[in-house]
């Protein structure tokens, strides 16, 4: 049997054993209009003569412009019977309301989930990696902020790796705090505070003994309070951790014409003017060893040569030698 839709014009071809009941309803699959289809009881007897002959009149010459055979429609039991048999076809809704297409706002809150996943990656990713970069860094940072930006440096360009970090966790404090005491020793120095500053530069030696430069420190602040014994052990002490530290044997040529020690204090000037030929002061004091020694003629050249660089006490001594 063949059907037209009243809305569109499109003709379906129905095999009559899907129309067992005398009333139906079917759906266009091109335009969707749902329509009641009804067999003519008066043509039952042409239509063993004729084939399959329809109530619609359009369908001879639709079926000629139609070169496949049409898509049936889809068929819908009538709300007016219940006894209609027959099967219906598969595609068809059980009413004659048309399917539900998405919701558009349940994609973009999908789309909106996703992108909020993403951003909470990329934060708990730049927590765990600032967390990293902050447990890597060097608490002498503020103090020596060079060597640490070179060390991060060195690091990312794969020169050197990082320490272990029990190694660090116990160099760490003992760097900070010995460069805390020196630092505040020195502030104190500066400011005539002698006991306080000697305090300081106690605690950085306790700190890290193998430092020369809070010995160094302390050695000149002894001196300045007369303590002179206390300085040369101190000097001493500088040259054995860094044997190049030149300023230690100034410091300590010193001390030694203020406790008599002239030979041991040209000695250690000596040692000093070797790397250090432009300091007035130096050959000043060794023009008053050697003239505690006796030894004139030194004293006079060592006085000259310091007045010479421009020490002012030295060119004292040398117009009294003359």
């Amino acid at each position: 049997m063949e059907i037209v839709c009243p809305a569109c014009g499109k003709v379906y071809r129905v095999p009559d054993e899907q129309l067992s009941g005398p009333v139906k309803k079917a759906r266009c699959k091109v335009c969707g209009n749902v329509f009641p289809i009804q067999r003519d009881p008066s043509q039952n007897q042409n239509r063993e003569e004729k084939g399959s002959t329809f109530a619609f009149h359009e369908s001879e010459s639709r079926e000629q412009h139609d070169p496949e055979p049409p898509e049936p429609p889809l068929l819908e039991k009538s709300s007016h019977t219940e006894d209609a048999g027959g099967p219906v076809h598969a595609d068809a809704p059980v009413s004659g309301d048309h399917p539900k297409s998405p919701e558009p706002g349940a994609e973009q809150g999908r789309r909106d989930y996703v992108a909020l996943a993403v951003l909470l990656a990329a934060i708990v990713a730049l927590v765990i990696v600032s967390f990293l970069g902050i447990r890597n860094i060097d608490k002498d940072f503020i103090s020596r902020p060079l060597r640490s930006i070179s060390r991060f440096t060195d690091f990312f360009e794969g020169k050197r790796g990082w320490p272990p970090r029990k190694s660090r966790l116990k160099k760490e404090p003992k760097e900070f705090g010995y460069q805390r005491h020196l630092s505040q020793g020195h502030r104190y120095f500066r400011g005539k505070k002698y006991d306080a500053a000697l305090k300081e530069y106690n605690r950085a030696i306790r700190v890290d003994s193998g430092r020369y430069e809070a010995y160094y420190w302390r050695g000149q602040l002894l001196g300045l309070r007369r303590e002179y014994q206390k300085t040369i052990e101190d000097m001493r002490h500088v040259l054995r951790l860094n044997p190049s530290y030149t300023k230690a044997h100034r410091s300590l040529g010193w001390a030694y014409y203020q406790t008599g020690r002239y030979e041991e204090a040209i000695h250690a000037l000596d040692r000093y003017i070797d790397s250090n030929a432009k300091d007035g002061w130096a050959f000043y004091e060794r023009a008053l060893a050697y003239d505690k020694k006796g030894n004139l003629p030194m004293a006079l050249k060592n006085a000259k040569k310091a007045c010479d660089l421009g020490f002012k006490p030295g060119c004292d001594v040398y117009k009294r030698y003359q």
